[in-house]
């Protein structure tokens, strides 16, 4: 696909899929990986998974930029190329990363700051682009997984007036993110959205800001995420957000060998102002944000 053409996927969709971005040798290698953090095998997968967590569920926020062994991916080669044919030659590693293994964000939702479609600083581009970019790299077969992740194409570009009819659109997506909870065929009732089946080593590239959900999955599934974009006041405002206002998820410092890589790859970015106050910031309920404290101590 040319990069106009890629772009402009982007621009309308909100995503674009590279498929066999790992090779075989390095999809084995991050699936055992995944297996040795969290204990979880292959073998431990039996019947329906809903996604939700239990004892066949792991997740590691900021997971890539703790573990070494998979920082080769912040620097893949072709996955580089990718993300500067879409966002220009002048992007910068995002610290937004997670490792999961039998996990699957079933509810429609976002992963920007303002997740609110129309309200807050993600939605005003009338001084600076929103140019970031959320990457998510698949490990296993479609057959063994029943797992797809779907997107409402569209749903990250801000208009100037969010009708009545977009309220009420959002408000449903929202409502059915909730009952797919109780029962998979509640997520089949957002008509308009765009299911793509991962095979491993897929990627998908998404802008923070469109709605996505996982699907239910029925066997092992194992995936990975990072993040990049280009420096400006969204860049700062979707760093201090997962490092500072989501303290729940146990971010931390970059390490400094990691710095120095990301120096090397001109991917550092040397200036971030510090802050923990966001207008318009999702954040948890406040027994959500204690739950997951505790869990991702």
């Amino acid at each position: 696909m040319e990069q106009n053409e890629v772009r402009q996927q982007l621009q309308t969709q909100g995503y674009i899929v590279v498929r066999d971005l790992l090779s075989e040798a390095e999809v084995q290698f991050y699936n055992r990986k995944l297996e040795t953090l969290s204990g979880i095998s292959r073998r431990n997968f039996r019947g329906k998974v809903s996604g939700r967590g239990g004892h066949i569920s792991w997740n590691r926020p900021d997971g890539v930029s703790k573990t070494p062994d998979f920082w080769p991916v912040i620097f893949h080669e072709r996955l580089l190329t990718t993300i500067k044919a879409l966002l220009g030659p002048e992007v910068r590693y995002l610290q937004h990363s997670d490792l999961h293994v039998g996990f699957s964000a079933v509810s429609w939702h976002r992963d920007n700051v303002n997740r609110t479609f129309g309200h807050g600083p993600d939605w005003d581009e009338s001084v600076q682009p929103y140019q970031l970019l959320r990457v998510g790299i698949y490990l296993q077969s479609f057959a063994e997984s029943n797992f797809r992740l779907g997107f409402i194409a569209g749903s990250h570009r801000p208009t100037p007036y969010v009708s009545l009819a977009r309220k009420l659109t959002e408000a449903k997506l929202q409502s059915l993110g909730t009952l797919s909870y109780l029962s998979a065929k509640f997520q089949m009732w957002a008509a308009q959205a765009q299911w793509v089946a991962t095979e491993p080593g897929d990627c998908i590239i998404f802008d923070p800001r469109t709605l996505h959900s996982g699907s239910y999955i029925t066997g092992p599934k194992y995936s990975l995420f990072v993040a990049y974009g280009r420096e400006n006041e969204h860049f700062y405002n979707h760093h201090n957000y997962y490092r500072h206002l989501r303290s729940e998820l146990n971010y931390g410092d970059l390490a400094p060998e990691l710095i120095q890589l990301l120096k090397d790859a001109d991917l550092y970015q040397e200036q971030v102002p510090v802050y923990d106050r966001i207008q318009g910031a999702w954040t948890p309920a406040p027994i959500l944000k204690n739950y997951l404290a505790q869990r991702f101590k």
